[in-house]
């Protein structure tokens, strides 16, 4: 059965033409103007237990500055899961941490992605950093009860630029960016050789859990020892054919995580354009690679909320990485490949797969297993009165209960515009919660659980 989900799968990644560095929504985002109010009301099934979700929102967008503000309120109406509460219908976790009260503001920016100085302070989707070689398809709303509200800043000039990345602002963990410049531009931004561009990268997890272990017996609580992951990488971009049709730049990215290992990736990304009248584009990224025992591609990636205290074989992903150092292993080898269909901002699929093979640590004779990510996207707006947005990313790490029809994460919506006052809608999503388990000792074991989201509701508002 695995077996032949794994090729329907695989099948379906290349009969939908897809992407996954991509936002469908950039095209159009910056002609979106005026102020909205409303309000939803929302049942919800998380886990096991029954909530009821009221939210007044607002948006205000003007000419380059827009925000959103909200006021989420949510009632335990059957508490199966043992939900900690306060007065006895509130999630007691939803408003006990300083990053549970950036909820309030959901969103702001000063510009759009692309201009000469852009900032955002809101939710990571899908969010890359160069070419995604070592922070790439990162999302911030894996955990349940931990919202993360964090900050984008870009300066793009003819000259130079910079891609900064903050993952949350109560405290950050991830934190880095790019710097690039175009060192022939200072002679002519019209010479052919100005398509050069070089990059510099750096990211550290400055926090990241090295070994938990449980606390004294009767305690829920977890000892964690630090450990600072940091890494860094250089890029060389070159756009090779600039036609009206097609479009076609080549890169090499050569990162090194410190103490640990260096990888090289090397890629193409393709464009055509089949219609500048209606936005009709079709956009590929084709990437092999070269890695050391002790390197891990696009380590940022979407699982890393998760993968960072609870990795491989019971490991966090800093102490997996490391415990590499007093071995000397041979270079193995990986590939990546996407593709996009986007028709403006009516319609956009995509999907990728990667494929890395990568040691086994744990392994007596240090086999290679095969790391395989599978992504979907699906995006579109239909009859004037349907909005689905879709996007599934599936994982093995080569263990029990990590293969890749386990825990994918997953966020899916759809809604029925009534009228521009009213709309029904649907959502379900995937989050970790974290769990402790008592063992055998009287102490508790902590690790993270996948549970499924869904809520059915309505919405309603007016536009000015």
């Amino acid at each position: 059965m695995k077996k032949f989900l794994t090729i329907l799968l695989v099948s379906l990644l290349f009969l939908n033409l897809c992407a996954i560095d991509f936002d469908p929504e950039a095209g159009y985002r910056r002609f979106k103007k005026g102020i909205m109010l409303g309000g939803s009301v929302y049942p919800e099934y998380e886990g096991s237990s029954f909530l009821l979700d009221l939210n007044i929102t607002g948006t205000f967008e003007f000419d380059m500055l827009g925000f959103g503000l909200q006021f989420p309120i949510r009632f335990i109406i059957d508490n199966n899961d043992n939900i900690e509460t306060t007065a006895g219908v509130f999630p007691k976790e939803d408003w006990d941490d300083a990053r549970d009260w950036t909820m309030l503001l959901s969103y702001f920016h000063y510009g759009h992605s692309g201009d000469l100085f852009y900032f955002f302070f809101g939710n990571h989707r899908n969010r890359y950093v160069g070419n995604g070689s070592i922070l790439g398809a990162y999302y911030t709303d894996l955990k349940l009860y931990y919202p993360k509200r964090g900050i984008d800043v870009e300066i793009n000039t003819d000259y130079l630029g910079i891609d900064f990345f903050m993952d949350d602002v109560t405290p950050p963990t991830v934190i880095g960016g790019r710097f690039y410049f175009k060192p022939l531009s200072f002679l002519s931004k019209e010479n052919y050789g100005n398509n050069l561009e070089l990059g510099f990268t750096y990211f550290t997890d400055f926090a990241a859990p090295y070994d938990i272990t449980s606390s004294d017996v009767g305690e829920k609580e977890r000892n964690i020892s630090k450990y600072s992951v940091q890494m860094f990488g250089f890029d060389v971009n070159f756009r090779l054919l600039t036609l009206k049709p097609y479009h076609l730049t080549f890169y090499t990215d050569v990162n090194h995580i410190v103490d640990a290992g260096t990888g090289i990736h090397i890629g193409l990304k393709h464009k055509i354009d089949f219609s500048a009248k209606s936005d009709i584009k079709l956009l590929s990224k084709w990437e092999i690679r070269a890695m050391q025992s002790n390197y891990i591609p696009s380590y940022f990636n979407t699982f890393y909320d998760i993968e960072r205290e609870y990795y491989k074989n019971g490991e966090s992903k800093g102490k997996y990485i490391s415990t590499w150092l007093s071995d000397d292993r041979g270079w193995t080898c990986g590939y990546y490949f996407d593709l996009v269909f986007s028709i403006a901002e009516l319609f956009s699929v995509g999907a990728s797969v990667e494929h890395n093979r990568l040691y086994n640590r744990n392994s007596t004779d240090y086999n290679k297993y095969n790391n395989i990510q599978l992504s979907f996207l699906l995006n579109a707006f239909l009859f004037k009165h349907l909005d689905i947005d879709f996007v599934m990313t599936l994982q093995t790490l080569g263990e029990k209960g990590k293969e890749l029809s386990d825990k994918p994460f997953y966020r899916a919506s759809v809604a029925y515009v009534i009228n521009k006052y009213f709309s029904l809608g649907f959502s379900a999503s995937s989050k970790w919660l974290l769990v402790y388990d008592r063992n055998n000792v009287g102490g508790f074991d902590s690790y993270y659980k996948a549970v499924n989201s869904f809520a059915v509701g309505a919405f309603g508002g007016f536009s000015f």
